[in-house]
């Protein structure tokens, strides 16, 4: 996967229970987060995705939390369902959201010119 530098230097750890994932959820994940590296530009240590699969439920089966290391506090998102997809479409809308609010127009490609500002200038 070629996209697979926007994670360069980023810690990535995936742990599946219950279940072992085919090469194309673990695309999917990898894909979710490099959506997610999109939103957010700043620096980024650790993307830990835990995935279980509840063999003794009917509905909500399946279990997907993202934990995202971002400076200060990092930020988590997880659901339950039924499709893994939609399961990791909807944890990284949530992180995206989160990402927003916390940092806004710091997550933007300018973000690099951050150092350049006067906190005094601003109101």
């Amino acid at each position: 996967m070629e996209d697979k530098e926007n994670l360069e230097g980023v810690r990535l750890d995936i742990q599946t229970v219950g279940f072992t994932p085919d090469a194309d959820l673990e695309a999917s994940v990898l894909d979710a987060l490099i959506k997610l590296r999109r939103f957010y530009k700043g620096d980024l240590a650790t993307a830990e995705v835990y995935m279980k699969l509840e063999p003794n439920q009917r509905s909500n089966d399946k279990h997907v939390g993202i934990k995202y290391g971002v400076p200060g506090n990092d930020v988590f998102a997880d659901d339950n369902g039924e499709n893994w997809y939609t399961l990791l479409n909807n944890v990284a809308a949530k992180l995206h959201r989160q990402l927003d609010k916390r940092f806004g127009n710091l997550t933007s490609g300018n973000r690099s010119n951050i150092d350049e500002i006067d906190p005094a200038s601003l109101p």
